[in-house]
């Protein structure tokens, strides 16, 4: 994958981990914002209601399911 997308192909970077390129481009836009918000511009925020939701699942489920995600993820991709 690191070498698709050194190469420009982000296309094949996709087809040989998807959710690795997706949990990069999300980390990526994250550092940007926060870079954004650390320079004096402003800060995005999601909204109230969303983040309230969001601040109600524990750590632990986080992991739980990211964890699960990956497991899932391992074992399809395996198996096709």
């Amino acid at each position: 994958m690191g070498s698709a997308l050194l190469h420009g192909d982000v296309q094949a970077a996709f087809l040989y981990n998807p959710l690795a390129l997706i949990g990069l481009l999300v980390l990526g836009l994250l550092g940007v914002l926060w870079a954004v918000e650390a320079a004096g511009g402003p800060a995005i925020r999601l909204p109230r209601s969303f983040a309230t939701w969001l601040r109600r699942v524990r750590v632990g489920q986080w992991l739980a399911l990211g964890l699960a995600i990956a497991v899932i993820y391992t074992i399809a991709r395996n198996m096709l």
